[in-house]
């Protein structure tokens, strides 16, 4: 059965509710320990007095109580919100912590070239931005997708994953990556690291008093009177206990984390075939896994609170409960129902000259929102000149890239060369007049899909050299005095991909929009926009009108609802609100777009690169069939 990755994203926010449930229950456990601790290793409270008399809650000095529960609460949110100020910039942060480092768009080596390649080709059959790929020096087979968004994921790899599996089996890894975007698993994956770390932290202020414990302890030692000492034992039992303490926020942190993990792989795994057409291959790297010697493991440091995030299990565990992955044999039995059990031999390294090509994809079951026709998506980029290919990978070609998509005007096409000159610089001008022919020939929807590669390209440039390039940017709107479709899908595009990772904004994710009706304005605007881009058609009002009536059918809405005015201009205004549904809202938003498209049977290049950039934009889980051919 095909994937509802909007069913998916949904199910994600419900156990991302869950996880913050099972963080609650946990600070609470932590608060009672943690009283009883404080109370006892004081001798704040004398159990034996107490026994067999009056209730305890009697006896309880509740000042006390007070403190050390606001201090717990407080110790933990602190924790988790350093950790998620650590983690605002998103997947790259991930990437690095874990030693990672960022392989150059426009690599030349071998192994290097390959990934790039197979993760461009699962960007565009997903249809989210090409993201950026980070090498991690590790012999284990593994590998991540690490983000809040498709605009700011990353993707990790491992040296080990890189060398040891064939094009095939690696596109099957990638391919289980790309499932946990779409399915909303990254978002997730990351809000746990910073929940997770709350939980752990009372352990580690329990050490910090034992390290402080051990230096005092001599001077305490030597100084008079008994109450001193005293005090000294009972904050150094304070401190053992913290630490154990510690150990069940670990515990139970360990459990919640596996919970929640487990049946995510699953599946991701599912997903990741839909996306390949090709089951055997993420078998393949599997079996390749359980054949190394190195296995999936991961040496980092950091890699324990990481560990959920990786395609396998990172770090040892002394139990399957605390496994945030399924064993292996059961993920391969569920890929290969009758596999007999036996591993490939070790191979030194793949050999990436003798795999020129990605294998012919399988046939497999699909769905509207799932699974990209591969055939398609290969078609599409065989499409691109290799030229512009090529130049997307680099920092100061992807820009010209990104300059001739938006000189759209004869009329005003000097004066932006000019701008282009001016503003940016010679070398620019020149390779845009170098590719500018090229770029004006595309169709508009392959127009969309280059400039998704152009975005590791682009998240190359320095902060400052983008700042510059955003101003060129502007100018070269301002200069036509329009914004047409293409112009308007280019800066947008920026704006949430590139944008971001150059200055990370807060998530709108906090408060998801589950109520249609509140929505309506939004979505109506959305839809004017869209019947617009119908009116390019041959019959262009009938088309456009068409196009309206569809969408308001869709939505249940009756035919007098007033159309509103909406230009381009108008509809970025309600991109947040649009961006903010709730996962099974944007279905429901999605099937009117797509009933407005498909009304008169017809869709243009307009429709299909209109839709091609809604789902970019609004992060819908929809990758295209038709705007590929």
């Amino acid at each position: 059965m095909a994937t509802n990755f909007f069913s998916q994203q949904d199910l994600a926010r419900r156990n991302t509710r869950i996880l913050i449930s099972l963080f609650t229950l946990a600070v609470v456990l932590l608060l009672l320990l943690t009283n009883a601790l404080v109370l006892v290793g004081l001798g704040l409270v004398d159990l034996q007095q107490v026994n067999n008399q009056q209730p305890l809650s009697h006896n309880l000095p509740w000042t006390m109580v007070f403190i050390t529960s606001i201090s717990v609460i407080i110790a933990v949110g602190i924790a988790v919100l350093v950790k998620w100020q650590q983690l605002k910039g998103g997947g790259k942060v991930v990437a690095t912590s874990l030693g990672g480092n960022r392989i150059d768009a426009a690599s030349n080596d071998p192994l290097e070239r390959r990934l790039l390649n197979v993760v461009e080709e699962m960007a565009i059959a997903a249809n989210v931005p090409v993201p950026p790929v980070y090498l991690l020096p590790e012999k284990g087979i593994n590998a991540f997708a690490a983000g809040y968004s498709p605009g700011d994921a990353v993707i990790g790899v491992t040296r080990g994953c890189v060398e040891q599996l064939n094009r095939d089996e690696l596109q099957g890894v990638m391919a289980h990556e790309f499932s946990h975007i779409l399915n909303g698993d990254m978002r997730m994956n990351i809000r746990m690291i910073a929940i997770l770390n709350g939980i752990l932290f009372l352990g580690h202020i329990g050490y910090f008093m034992l390290r402080s414990g051990s230096t005092s302890r001599g001077r305490i030692g030597r100084s008079s009177g008994s109450n001193k000492n005293k005090n000294a034992g009972g904050l150094l039992a304070i401190a053992l206990g913290l630490v154990v303490i510690g150990y069940l926020g670990s515990f139970f942190g360990n459990l919640i984390k596996a919970a929640v993990s487990r049946q995510r792989e699953y599946l991701a795994h599912a997903s990741a075939v839909q996306f390949s057409r090709n089951p055997r291959g993420i078998a393949g790297a599997l079996k390749r896994i359980g054949a190394h010697s190195a296995g999936t493991r991961i040496r980092n440091s950091n890699a324990d609170e990481n560990s959920h995030l990786f395609f396998g299990e990172a770090i040892s565990r002394w139990a399957s409960i605390f496994a945030t992955h399924p064993p292996l044999a059961k993920r391969i039995k569920r890929l290969e129902p009758h596999w007999n059990g036996k591993f490939p031999s070790p191979i030194n390294q793949v050999d990436p000259a003798v795999e020129q090509s990605p294998p012919p994809p399988t046939s497999s079951a699909r769905s509207d929102n799932a699974a990209p026709d591969s055939h398609k998506m290969l078609q599409a980029i065989a499409a691109l000149p290799l030229l512009l290919v090529q130049n997307s990978r680099q920092p100061l070609q992807a820009q010209a890239i990104v300059c001739a998509l938006l000189l759209q005007n004869a009329h005003v096409e000097a004066a932006q060369l000019q701008l282009i000159k001016t503003q940016g610089s010679l070398e620019l001008l020149q390779n845009v007049d170098q590719i500018i022919d090229a770029v004006q020939k595309l169709r508009l929807p392959l127009q969309v899909q280059l400039l998704q590669r152009t975005v590791p390209a682009l998240k190359q440039l320095s902060q400052q050299q983008f700042a510059q390039f955003e101003q060129l940017i502007q100018a070269l709107i301002a200069a036509d005095q329009q914004v047409s479709l293409p112009q308007w899908i280019v800066t947008q595009f920026i704006e949430h991909t590139v944008a971001s990772h150059f200055q990370p904004k807060p998530q709108l994710r906090g408060s998801r929009k589950t109520d249609m009706l509140a929505l309506q304005g939004p979505v109506l605007a959305l839809l004017s926009a869209v019947a617009n881009a119908a009116g390019d058609a041959p019959d262009g009002a009938t088309a456009s009108k068409q196009a309206w009536l569809a969408g308001l059918a869709s939505m249940g809405l009756t035919v007098d609802t007033p159309r509103p005015d909406s230009p381009l201009a108008a509809l970025t205004g309600h991109l947040n609100d649009l961006l903010s549904a709730a996962p099974l809202v944007k279905q429901q938003i999605w099937q009117a777009i797509l009933a407005a498209v498909t009304a008169d049977k017809l869709e243009t290049d307009n429709e299909q690169a209109l839709l091609l950039a809604l789902a970019l934009l609004l992060e819908m889980p929809w990758q295209p069939a038709a705007a590929v051919n």
